[in-house]
Order: C-alpha cells, then structure tokens, then sequence
C-alpha cells in the first residue's frame, strides 16, 4: 500500500475499533482492568522491573489504576506520559515532545483525584510539575493502543508521540501494550515510522510478539 492507503486502512480500523470498545458496558470495563493488572504484576518484565512507566487512562482505555496501584504497594517507582509545553506559542502539537516523569505514590481512590496530576496537553492527564527521567532508567513501558496485532504492529491515536518516544536509542525496556482483547486484531496497518511492541497484555491473554 501507498502512504495514502495506509492513511485510509489506519482511519478505518479507528472507526471499527472504536464503535467496538464503545459497547463494553462499565462491568466489563472495571473487570478488564483488574485482569490486566493481574497478568502484568505475574510478567517477569513488570515483576522485575524499578521504575515502570504507565499512561494515565482515559475512560475509553483499559484502566490502568490497578496496575498503578500494585506498583506503588511493590516499592516500584511509576512514571508516567507528558506531552511537553510548546516551546513557540505557534508549534503545532504533532511536533511536540513526549518525556517519562515520576508519578509520586499517594493514598487516593483515583488517578484524578492524584494531587500531582492535572489535565495537559488534549485533555490528557499528566504531573505538570516533575523533572523528566532519563529514558535509559525506565525498564518496562506499558503502550496504549487503539488496535495490535500478534507481529507487535500498533495503532496508535495518530499522533506519534509513543512512536517517537519508543524510537529513542537509549530506552531499552521492553514495550508492552496493554488493552481490552477486542484490540487484538489479526492485522494493522503500518507506517515506516511505526513502533513495534515487544508484547502484548489483555484479559484475555499474555502474547511474546514475533
């Protein structure tokens, strides 16, 4: 496929992925994440790992507060996304920069309620006020995604800032993507510029991708 079939066959796969996980009812979402957690804490790479680095979930992702959690109460240190300010007022946001930063434990019931986090860049939450961490300390990431298949392809939300960020030549923690087992599709379609992940977590199963 030419770059613009691929642009195509990526919005297409958004849509069918996203009316699919707009049917998940709220029982279903809470047991998702809890089996996810379940299953990362069992991985000998989450198990083993010092500082984890863990998205803040939006509502439509799987949740990963339990993980979070388990994290915290396993001595770990979490870090978390953050989309840096624009260094020009006019810097459009697709060319900003994705950094890890420390996400301190706390004793609340949810992330939101986390008095470090703050809505940032689109909406998404993340610790405005903590220095960045050094990619070479970071010894697992947890991806999200909208849709992967068993070769590790990701589909992301389009604006490349994990693929910019896993493509950093000093992070060499194994990258997994974590999601609902409806993400898990036989095939996505990719880009030059597009990250593998090295596995895949559900609650469904635990994939080694090939």
């Amino acid at each position: 496929m030419n770059a613009e079939q691929i642009r195509e066959a990526k919005s297409e796969t958004r849509r069918q992925v996203e009316r699919s996980l707009a049917d998940l009812p709220p029982n279903r979402r809470r047991a998702a994440g809890i089996a996810v957690a379940q299953r990362l804490a069992n991985l000998p790479a989450v198990r083993e790992a010092r500082t984890l680095m863990v998205f803040l979930s939006l509502p439509t992702e799987i949740d990963t507060w339990p993980i979070i959690r388990w994290a915290w109460t396993a001595g770990k240190r979490v870090a978390v996304p953050r989309i840096e300010r624009p260094v020009q007022a006019d810097e459009p946001v697709w060319q900003r920069q994705m950094v890890a930063v420390p996400l301190p434990a706390a004793d609340v019931r949810s992330i939101d309620a986390h008095p470090a986090v703050r809505p940032g860049t689109l909406g998404i939450l993340d610790v405005p006020e903590a220095p960045p961490l050094e990619a070479a300390d970071i010894d697992a990431v947890l991806v999200p995604c909208l849709a992967v298949d068993r070769l590790g392809r990701r589909l992301g939300k389009g604006g490349g800032f994990y693929d910019r960020f896993l493509a950093q030549a000093d992070l060499k923690a194994p990258r997994i993507a974590i999601g609902f087992r409806e993400q898990v599709l036989d095939e996505v379609p990719e880009s030059d510029s597009d990250r593998r992940v090295d596995m895949i977590v559900t609650d469904a199963e635990t994939l080694v991708c090939r």
